[in-house]
């Protein structure tokens, strides 16, 4: 049964469609998908995004003992600073992907609730002789996301003051009328976004409170279905549905913003040095142009005659592009953008252009 989001509850009423996504009960649509879509396009869009749990980790030696594991370059990050990152097994597949902020006191890893107990339970079997301590503080904090071009602008309004975050995984921590929160400049769609952490008992007041507030600057309450297009349009991969514990970190694609080439060693950085010297991975997730007005559904097949060459883990109906699109795991040689596939539709094919990620640019 899907695990509900922490303002399942505030948001349940007649106005409001619900449908499962992968391991959550969403909110699928508030008014209109086509209006929701063009607030994250043109304005900025509240979403409850509370499938996010935090990991702090504290302790005189966290900087270090988190270095020697993560993917990406922790000791360079600046109290303030932020970073996203990903947790590998020896093996090289993806245990989940983060992103890392540092506070003064504290480094806070950010995943999907779902990994949260198992990003904990890793972390530790590494810890030894290091002054080290983990707390996993799943379900105790709500993640309201404000996306969209007037994200900076909005804040700026709501909080009274300049909010500079310059760089993706850049926080700060800010009070609205007295509700206490962290924000992070944090994409969900490839356009300016932020997230803001607060404290579960928090969640619904902050949320009518901009709900509130907001609209005055562009806010409007968005559904997932509309950050569900945005995301593929912008090749956006999200645990639990584009990938997880069975990929390689390379056939993600992650490797391009979650992986520093210079930092040194990692758990798994063997494999996937391996990986890039030897060659490519076997499948990689790319991008699918439909043809045609049918748009394919995650779980479906791609083939070249009767050689099944891949699957559909994310499909729609581009509102920004007017056509069916998806993203999927597709095999070498298939992979290689320009590539003519077929994607099985029941008893119906059809064909599909291999793509590199993204359809629409990061803006």
């Amino acid at each position: 049964m899907p695990y509900p989001l922490l303002l399942h509850a505030k948001h349940r009423g007649a106005d409001v469609t619900y449908q499962a996504f992968g391991e959550w009960m969403v909110p699928w649509h508030f008014e209109s998908t086509p209006r929701e879509y063009e607030t994250l396009r043109t304005g900025v869009g509240l979403l409850d995004y509370s499938m996010l749990a935090l990991v702090e980790v504290q302790g005189a030696d966290r900087i270090n003992f988190l270095q020697n594991l993560l993917t990406n370059d922790i000791k360079r990050l600046e109290p303030g600073a932020g970073c996203p990152a990903a947790l590998l097994d020896a093996s090289g597949h993806l245990i989940t992907d983060l992103l890392v902020f540092v506070e003064p006191e504290a480094v806070w890893l950010l995943c999907d609730a779902t990994q949260a107990a198992a990003v904990t339970q890793t972390l530790e079997r590494y810890v030894f002789s290091e002054q080290v301590s983990l707390t996993n503080h799943e379900r105790r904090q709500a993640v309201l996301a404000l996306q969209g071009p007037r994200t900076i602008e909005c804040l700026i309004q709501l909080l009274g003051r300049v909010v500079s975050l310059p760089s993706a995984g850049d926080h700060v921590t800010a009070s609205f009328q007295g509700l206490p929160a962290r924000i992070i400049r944090h994409t969900l769609t490839g356009d300016v976004g932020a997230l803001c952490l607060c404290d579960g008992a928090h969640a619904e007041p902050l949320w009518d409170l901009l709900a509130s507030r907001g609209t005055a600057f562009g806010l409007r309450l968005v559904g997932w279905e509309a950050l569900n297009i945005a995301r593929i349009e912008t090749g956006i991969p999200m645990y639990g549905i584009d990938m997880d514990h069975t990929n390689l970190l390379p056939e993600t694609g992650l490797e391009r913003v979650a992986v520093s080439a210079t930092k040194g060693c990692y758990v798994g950085q063997e494999i996937i040095a391996r990986m890039e010297t030897q060659g490519s991975a076997n499948k990689k997730l790319m991008a699918l142009v439909l043809e045609g007005e049918e748009s394919a559904v995650a779980g479906d097949r791609l083939v070249q005659g009767e050689l099944e060459v891949g699957r559909i883990t994310s499909a729609c109906w581009s509102l920004g592009l007017n056509r069916p699109i998806a993203m999927g795991y597709v095999k070498r040689p298939a992979y290689e953008p320009g590539t003519m596939v077929d994607v099985l539709r029941a008893d119906r094919r059809i064909l599909a252009r291999v793509s590199p990620r993204p359809f629409i640019p990061h803006k």
